[in-house]
């Protein structure tokens, strides 16, 4: 006769010491539904409608090629050099306006484009059911 307590049952034998001790079903973490690439939840019941997901693609992708065209154009315009925010610090300005200072900020603006490129190019619709169509 054994007389140890099997794993995951209570000890009856003293009630505060049966009470203290959670069972599997009370330690187990909830589960979390997957997330898919756009962010929402992957579910087909809980995720958003198409049109959402085309018009969040739509304006994360002119959102980087306009800022990389900003980036790329604008420190070799005269914006850049004659900046009167600037004017109170000679020592930034003169910086801002070294040659390869204005490369990498014009190489930033083309990585950004590619971005948004990459963006548009790896959208992927979610498969529909027909079901509820």
């Amino acid at each position: 006769m054994d007389s140890a307590p099997q794993p995951g049952s209570r000890n009856l034998a003293h009630p505060n010491l049966a009470a203290s001790i959670p069972t599997d079903e009370e330690t187990r973490a909830p589960e979390l539904a997957p997330l898919s690439t756009t962010g929402f939840p992957a579910t087909r019941a809980s995720a958003p409608p198409l049109w959402l997901l085309r018009l969040w693609v739509v304006i994360r992708v002119a959102f980087f090629i306009e800022l990389g065209m900003v980036l790329v154009v604008l420190p070799w315009t005269r914006g850049w050099t004659e900046n009167s925010l600037l004017a109170a610090y000679p020592e930034v300005r003169f910086f801002l306006q070294k040659y390869f200072v204005r490369g990498l900020i014009s190489g930033l603006g083309v990585l950004d484009i590619g971005f948004g490129i990459l963006e548009a190019l790896r959208y992927k619709e979610p498969p529909r059911n027909p079901k509820l169509s």
